[in-house]
């Protein structure tokens, strides 16, 4: 009887975990009626864990450029390399494919120029309703200091994995791979589970 009752207990287990990252899934908000304990709805919501394959995102650079700060820098040293230095942070809303809000994306720019050139320091952070939550870092080179070339600088491949977890994670310890472009007004970030 006992093992029978720990078999319950995984069975709604395993269930209550696919039904969530069904219903939280990038496709949108799914309707899954009353729960029915049969293997028909146990194998969709199997199928529907295993369907969260690619994600989706994309945000506004002037929602970007309107939020940022600018955090004060200067040289510790008389006799520093360093000729100029800026440091950005900003937050935006992010949207998914049907143009709904989902989460937010917040990045922090730490440029500075020496004889070589300007070299940024990016870090990224995406949260997103459904459970992602992804951070990572972009070394990059930039042409000049505006802010239109300094948001762009986002643009890269990387990987990351959702190694943060607050609450209830269907995402958590997901490794994606991830593609961040840029047209004239939107960051996009493509996420492709591995």
């Amino acid at each position: 009887m006992l093992i029978l009752q720990n078999a319950y207990r995984i069975f709604f287990l395993l269930l209550l975990v696919c039904a969530s990252s069904y219903a939280y899934n990038d496709n949108g908000p799914e309707s899954l009626g009353f729960i029915n304990t049969s293997t028909e709805v146990v194998s969709k919501s199997m199928k529907a864990c295993k369907k969260i394959k690619k994600l989706s995102y994309y945000l506004f650079i002037s929602d970007f450029i309107n939020s940022f700060i600018e955090i004060p820098t200067s040289n510790v040293s008389g006799d520093s390399t360093t000729l100029s230095s800026t440091y950005l942070a900003g937050r935006a809303p992010l949207y998914n494919v049907q143009n709904i809000k989902v989460g937010t994306c917040s990045a922090s720019f730490l440029c500075m120029q020496n004889a070589d050139g300007i070299f940024t320091d990016i870090s990224n952070y995406l949260s997103v309703e459904n459970g992602l939550i992804v951070s990572w870092f972009t070394p990059t080179t930039l042409i000049n200091l505006e802010l239109d070339s300094i948001v762009h600088s986002m643009v890269t491949e990387c990987i990351v994995v959702a190694s943060t977890k607050i609450g209830f994670n269907p995402l958590y310890g997901k490794k994606f791979n991830m593609i961040v472009s840029s047209d004239d007004q939107k960051i996009y970030f493509n996420l492709t589970k591995i």
